[in-house]
């Protein structure tokens, strides 16, 4: 769990907003990038400042097991066969070997389609791959992120985080800690940061992955959300929801004819908790879509989940949903995150 340090607080303003976002873009066009883990690192602050940070402009100190989760939710659906070209999409430049995360997580994203599920399900299996994960991240990611050039020449401009100068010393590391301002930057630039990393990943994917052809399809497998997965939950939400839409409250014919839908929609952040999966019918997901629901719509999911939170992180073999009990809070997080910056920019 990240929490807040009393290293004081910066102003952020738009200019250092500016100033965030040219240190990102530089790191991205300027890092040498030798596999996609870099990329995982900066999606993974991104997601942590929202869920466990604030605006104020303090420092934050991060647990690396938090951001391991992070990283094993990123590549779980990169761990599978690409299914335009039947193999695995390279996340390195190793040419005898995968990246590490592919063969951490290969065999358990081969088990179970739904990562959300089979991560909260398999306890010693969890904890082991997190730990080695870990590992994996503070050892040959943490140092070099922010670096910029090549082998000669490099400079390390440490805007976001400190850490040791070596490998060995980083991989020893349980927590890093985000300077005052980062997290503040990474929450208000949120959309725009996963925008550009995402962006450059899949061009980076495309570059060293030589059977991909110019398709629209990569950029879903690597970063979409995963609907064949989360309709696992229609029957259960139909039951739950006294068979009606969410939206519209009109009766649903069964819930096959229904769709699971994020209700913080997963363009705006990605999280599969049942938390934040209800049922509707196909016309108003339609029309939906990615949009930020109504503060009414807010409040009834908000006491949806307080008036459901039994049934929701009861045991599936008890008719339960199988959630995480700290998953009502993040939810909670990242809405009222959303909504603050929605209700700033209307302000």
């Amino acid at each position: 769990m990240a929490k807040a340090v009393s290293m004081g607080a910066v102003q952020i303003n738009a200019a250092a907003h500016l100033g965030f976002l040219t240190n990102i873009e530089t790191l991205l066009r300027e890092g040498r990038f030798t596999s996609t883990y870099k990329f995982a690192l900066l999606l993974s602050l991104a997601n942590i400042a929202v869920e466990q940070g604030s605006d104020s402009g303090e420092a934050l100190d991060v647990d690396l097991n938090g951001v391991a989760r992070q990283y094993i939710a990123l590549y779980w659906n990169m761990a599978r066969p690409y299914p335009l070209i039947g193999d695995l999409l390279k996340q390195n430049r190793e040419q005898r070997k995968p990246a590490r995360m592919i063969t951490l997580i290969g065999q358990q994203a081969r088990q179970s389609i739904n990562s959300y599920r089979r991560f909260r399900k398999y306890q010693s299996e969890r904890d082991a791959l997190v730990s080695s994960t870990r590992v994996t991240l503070a050892r040959d990611v943490l140092y070099r992120l922010q670096t910029i050039g090549g082998r000669s020449g490099a400079a390390s401009q440490r805007f976001l985080y400190d850490h040791p100068p070596t490998a060995a010393e980083c991989a020893r590391l349980t927590h890093i800690t985000l300077k005052p301002g980062v997290c503040a930057c990474l929450r208000r630039l949120h959309g725009v940061i996963v925008s550009m990393v995402q962006s450059r990943w899949a061009l980076w994917v495309r570059q060293n992955n030589p059977s991909l052809h110019e398709d629209g399809q990569l950029e879903t497998f690597l970063f979409g959300a995963n609907r064949t997965a989360v309709s696992e939950y229609a029957q259960r939400l139909y039951d739950l929801q006294d068979r009606r839409c969410f939206y519209s409250g009109n009766r649903l014919t069964g819930p096959r004819s229904a769709e699971v839908d994020h209700f913080i929609p997963w363009a705006r952040y990605p999280c599969d908790s049942p938390f934040n999966l209800v049922l509707s019918s196909r016309a108003e997901n339609n029309r939906m879509r990615d949009m930020l629901k109504p503060l009414g719509m807010r409040q009834r999911w908000e006491q949806r989940n307080e008036s459901d939170f039994d049934r929701l992180v009861a045991p599936e073999t008890e008719g339960g949903f199988g959630a995480s009990a700290s998953d009502r809070e993040l939810v909670r997080a990242v809405a009222g995150w959303l909504y603050g910056n929605a209700l700033r920019r209307t302000g």
